[in-house]
């Protein structure tokens, strides 16, 4: 079950749904995340930056609005399953895997 971003607060708004990986969000749509659904059993880490760098936070919980120095400022994730993470909180990550960009989609309707 993959973990799904928003661009507004309390699910709202275009989204975009990923599954393993580093991903990066496409430049057009830059520091737009505002909430994030993260199933049982995943994790997912924010960055800042779109080189996974910057301020970070690591979620393993839906999240209805993303706080503080990372509201509408995330620029790359990396989402993973929790047994995949390592004690500091770092992703063990595939290599041949690399990074993804993504882009929102937009389920809204009537607007």
């Amino acid at each position: 079950m993959p973990v799904t971003v928003y661009a507004d607060v309390d699910y709202k708004g275009k989204s975009a749904t990923l599954d393993h990986g580093r991903h990066k969000l496409d430049p057009s749509m830059n520091d737009c995340i505002s909430s994030v659904r993260v199933p049982s059993g995943w994790k997912v880490t924010l960055y800042e930056h779109a080189d996974f760098t910057g301020e970070k936070i690591t979620l393993d919980a839906d999240t209805r609005r993303v706080d503080g120095a990372l509201h509408d400022k995330v620029s790359s994730i990396v989402v993973g399953q929790t047994d995949e993470w390592e004690d500091d909180g770092s992703y063990i990550f595939s290599a041949e895997n690399g990074d993804n960009w993504f882009y929102f989609e937009d389920h809204t309707s009537g607007s």
